[in-house]
């Protein structure tokens, strides 16, 4: 009797544990929505971009209940003095956070992620009517005129302002060669991306002498030609700038 007794406050324990509940069920928080190519570029700071560089900042934030972040604390970026992580503030609130779950409730918590510079994938082969030789022609006057002058004095001009101190001059005699290097051939493409980069409507008015414009990112985005010369441009300037400084997008410590 006593040994039945024995198997059967075993069993009844087992059975018990089974039945208990072994902790709250918890879904993780995750990011729902992060800010889109055009935002991304504009937050890249402007050497690393031009020159192609990757970049990364760690970052942990809290987030409320709607799901947007607050509290966030840098934990980390690489690869250091192009001043990654200096837009981090214009570019947090673009995102989203699907808060995490306690039992099917939402709770509040934190969540780490990673914001990554990546340089952009070439826009598809072009598909829209050919750019004719009378549009290359009004194109190369208005490049010749206007765009090269923004593009040498603009933001080619001033990227070597977006990295460390002390490596302004270097840089900004890297930008010079480089660009240099490739001259006519890319003012070729920026004429061409010029015309890509419009509306029909916006092509028929050229043809009769008028003239919209098109932002720099419409024209990266759908020329192939302005892409491959920016392409060379950067390799140019990524290999003479990796040779002397770090260019690993590889978090510190580890």
């Amino acid at each position: 009797m006593r040994r039945i007794g024995t198997r059967l406050a075993v069993l009844a324990g087992v059975l018990a544990l089974t039945g208990c509940k072994m902790g709250p069920d918890i879904t993780p928080a995750k990011m729902v929505q992060i800010p889109d190519a055009e935002k991304m570029r504009a937050a890249y700071p402007t050497f690393a971009r031009i020159a192609g560089i990757e970049g990364k900042v760690w970052m942990r934030c809290a987030y409320t209940t709607a799901g947007t972040l607050e509290r966030c604390r840098k934990r980390g970026v690489a690869p250091e003095g192009l001043n990654f992580d200096k837009a981090i503030p214009f570019l947090l609130a673009e995102y989203l956070v699907e808060p995490q779950t306690i039992d099917g409730k939402i709770a509040p918590g934190e969540i780490d992620f990673v914001i990554h510079f990546a340089p952009p994938s070439a826009p598809p082969a072009w598909t829209g009517d050919p750019v004719t030789d009378d549009e290359l022609r009004s194109a190369r006057r208005i490049v010749a005129a206007q765009l090269a002058m923004v593009d040498r004095y603009g933001e080619r001009g001033n990227a070597h302002r977006s990295v460390a101190i002390d490596r302004y001059q270097p840089v900004a005699d890297m930008l010079d060669r480089a660009f240099t290097a490739e001259g006519d051939a890319r003012n070729d493409a920026m004429a061409r991306a010029l015309v890509q980069a419009m509306t029909p409507e916006e092509r028929r008015n050229f043809r009769r002498g008028g003239f919209g414009g098109a932002s720099t990112y419409e024209m990266e985005t759908v020329s192939p030609e302005l892409f491959a010369a920016n392409a060379r441009i950067a390799e140019r300037i990524r290999t003479e700038y990796c040779a002397t400084y770090p260019c690993a997008a590889t978090r510190p410590g580890t």
